[in-house]
């Protein structure tokens, strides 16, 4: 799946055909939560469309549990006036991996020691935003969306899957915040 994902964005960008370089590269500091967009590259393809190519790593602890993830995504904008800055439509697909341990976990009164599980997701959705570029270079860029996500579970043995009773899949909220530079 990694390679397919990688073959994708390479061919999604060498189909670009554009004489003037248009280019904006961002950084979404709300990413390090466990998005795919932590650094994201944006390149205008015409004059009303562009591609985004981005990866992401994150985590956090909440309680005793430690989640950690890698990612990426790509995403394909339809700029309604002038490319690379104003309002635009994004469609967008998305892979992540990443793991969950807990110290220990308390379910209905029982503790359970120390559980490690690695899961994988692929999404796929739909946005809306807009992007700020000043004189200056520097952009803002801010959009939201709803993705369809489907998660993989890798349990270890049928006890852990049954102590581990939140499992996401389906159309969850996305939103996007992006402070970067265009040349």
């Amino acid at each position: 799946m990694k390679k397919l994902f990688l073959i994708a964005g390479l061919i999604f960008f060498a189909m670009t055909n554009i004489t003037a370089q248009e280019n904006v590269v961002k950084i979404n500091p709300l990413a390090i939560l466990g998005g795919t967009d932590l650094v994201s590259y944006e390149r205008a393809f015409s004059d009303k469309t562009s591609g985004v190519i981005s990866a992401g790593y994150g985590g956090f602890k909440f309680g005793s549990v430690k989640y950690s993830s890698v990612g990426g995504g790509l995403q394909y904008r339809y700029y309604f006036n002038e490319v690379l800055s104003g309002w635009y439509g994004a469609a967008r697909v998305s892979y992540q991996s990443g793991e969950v341990e807990s110290e220990t976990i308390t379910i209905g009164g029982t503790s359970t020691d120390a559980e490690k599980f690695n899961f994988s997701a692929f999404g796929a959705g739909l946005n809306i935003g807009h992007q700020w570029i000043w004189d200056s270079g520097f952009s803002l860029d801010l959009n939201l969306g709803a993705s369809y996500k489907s998660f993989d579970y890798d349990f270890d043995n049928a006890a852990q899957e049954a102590s581990f009773n939140f499992r996401v899949s389906g159309i969850l909220p996305t939103f996007g915040f992006g402070l970067g530079y265009a040349f």
